[in-house]
């Protein structure tokens, strides 16, 4: 029997996430943990340091951390008596794609096998920010050196270490369930548990509460396979059925114990059905024989990929940028203005973009950002448009780079008149069309962003809903800002991380919305980021997984599994 417990079951100890839940009295965790990637390197042409031989090259790999100071992270091997050395010993390090991690690879010539980095010949570096690298897989960059024009170029090719894995997708049903509740029905519930190698289980996935029913239907839910059985699919797998108590004294049902392999081997089978097991019962009653059966409704192992397994497959993020022009700003000639600009450090619209475009840049090829204003009146007569090009050119609102965004906004403050209402459907809408395309070609080539920053909550905000939960069906998220002061409560509603948005009956099918509100980070921007991107890549990764739909390219995935634990950090 497996070792349970019938005791209470507190509810500050629910999760239900099927990544998230660790197990009775532990955390949910709502973020995956960070990626490892391993940078290879190769140069080619490096200058020759030595007067009898070649020169022995060796490279050091720093990372700034959050005080903006490098700190040494790894080394690779020394290759001897080579001036274009391809190096065995990869360095591993942890990605963030909601941070901008700048890195700087130094190449050494080292003649003795003590002789340590600072009494090393410097044979020329590299700056880069991982995005740059991991966004095109592979990539080669000239050196620099204080004193030498030409001293060689570095190769840099980034291998994620154990992306992709499998999700089990299981649906459960009961009947005939135990009677628990004296004046109604039972309100059951299920967990699963993964067996620990002591033999007990810890449990890793619970089930939404079907409530007053004897023979519910519990929905669909998607599980990762290490997580249900270790990735072993004869791995003991318990499910437990209680009866839901508002108190938390949640009654036990009955119990099975099942392995993966037996459920998909079973998953064709139309009568599949467990018995629900009660020990209690089973011990004094005698002519006992379940507390309610279980039948498996569905049962699929699919392999999935990650974030970073679509990014360096070639996926392009393409991200738009809709700046608030609307009355409550303030006139832009005073400094008390949201919009004013003559601030050093420049106003919050700006710092915002600053902060978030050096980081989705990386992932943009062509570095070529569509910038429009949303609740201006613009010249000659005056009329209010609410997806008007920065640049003013409406056939081409392209802007080059993040600079080219700043200029865009700061030119266009000169020319338009701040007025209202803050609508920003036509935005959503205009984004959603972009996104429709990329939808009809069923492969993972783009995905939109729309980054929107606002001073105040949406006037249209139930048209907004409406296009919100139609662009979830697209390969698109929305990135909400919030600026200044204003109370932003409706706009929260917006990010359903609770609770799925819903519109004339119609629930989104997934959330492709972050609201942050800037005000909480205007102390410490360098956080902004995190909060504002942290969410994407598992949208990303939610949108091409319901749809099975692969990353353009997959000879990188799975190159860097069973990776060595001894790689450098």
């Amino acid at each position: 029997m497996p070792a349970f417990s019938e005791e209470k079951v507190g509810e500050d100890k629910v999760g239900g996430s099927a990544d998230g839940f660790v197990g009775w009295g532990q955390q949910t965790i709502k973020n995956k943990p960070q990626s490892q990637i391993e940078l290879a390197f190769s140069c080619a042409n490096l200058r020759d340091m030595d007067v009898l031989s070649k020169s022995d090259p060796q490279i050091v790999l720093y990372m700034k951390n959050h005080e903006d100071i490098w700190k040494e992270t790894g080394r690779t091997d020394k290759v001897s008596n080579d001036c274009n050395p391809v190096f065995a010993q990869p360095i591993q390090i942890s990605y963030k794609f909601e941070e901008r991690q700048d890195i700087r690879i130094r190449v050494f010539d080292l003649d003795d096998p003590g002789q340590s980095i600072g009494m090393a010949d410097f044979l020329g570096e590299l700056e880069i920010p991982v995005g740059q690298i991991v966004a095109v897989r592979s990539l080669t960059k000239p050196l620099d050196h204080p004193r030498f024009q030409e001293c060689g170029t570095i190769t840099i090719t980034a291998t994620e270490v154990g992306g992709h894995h499998e999700i089990a997708c299981l649906k459960f049903e009961g009947m005939g369930l135990d009677k628990k509740d004296f004046f109604g029905k039972s309100d059951p519930f299920y967990e699963l548990g993964k067996q620990n190698p002591d033999g007990t289980f810890q449990t890793v996935y619970r089930s939404e509460t079907i409530e007053g029913t004897l023979s519910p239907r519990w929905r669909q839910h998607e599980i990762n396979v290490k997580r249900l059985c270790g990735g072993e699919a004869e791995q003991p797998i318990l499910f437990s059925c209680y009866d839901h108590d508002d108190d938390g004294s949640h009654d036990f049902i009955g119990y099975f114990i099942t392995t993966l392999a037996q459920l998909r081997d079973r998953a064709n089978a139309s009568t599949t059905v467990f018995d629900l097991i009660n020990p209690k019962k089973l011990k004094t009653k005698k002519d006992y024989s379940n507390s309610g059966q279980v039948k498996m409704a569905e049962c699929r192992v699919e392999k999935t990929y990650s974030f970073l397994d679509y990014i360096m497959g070639g996926l392009q993020l393409n991200c738009t940028v809709a700046i608030d022009f609307t009355g409550s700003n303030g006139d832009p000639q005073t400094p008390r203005s949201l919009h004013y600009i003559g601030a050093p450090e420049g106003n919050h619209y700006q710092q915002t973009w600053q902060a978030i475009g050096q980081i989705i840049q990386d992932y943009d090829a062509d570095k070529l950002f569509p910038a429009f204003g949303f609740g201006a009146a613009l010249p000659p007569h005056g009329q209010v448009s609410f997806e008007f090009a920065l640049n003013g050119n409406a056939d081409n609102p392209l802007c080059a780079g993040v600079p080219g965004v700043m200029e865009a906004y700061k030119s266009s403050l000169l020319y338009v008149g701040l007025s209202g209402p803050t609508n920003c459907a036509p935005m959503i809408r205009h984004v959603s069309r972009l996104a429709i395309t990329a939808a009809q070609s069923r492969t993972a080539q783009n995905y939109y962003i729309l980054l929107i920053m606002t001073d105040g909550q949406f006037t249209d905000i139930y048209d907004c809903i409406g296009s919100i939960v139609e662009a979830s069906d697209y390969p698109m998220s929305i990135i909400i800002i919030g600026v200044g002061s204003a109370d932003f409560t409706d706009m929260e509603r917006l990010d359903a991380d609770k609770k799925a948005l819903q519109f004339n009956g119609r629930k989104a099918s997934r959330d492709i919305v972050q609201f942050v509100p800037f005000k909480k980070y205007v102390h410490c921007l360098s956080a902004l980021p995190g909060a504002v991107l942290a969410e994407l890549p598992r949208q990303v990764e939610e949108y091409y997984r319901k749809r099975r739909i692969t990353p353009l390219s997959t000879e990188h995935v799975g190159a860097a599994e069973g990776a060595s634990d001894d790689s450098s950090m």
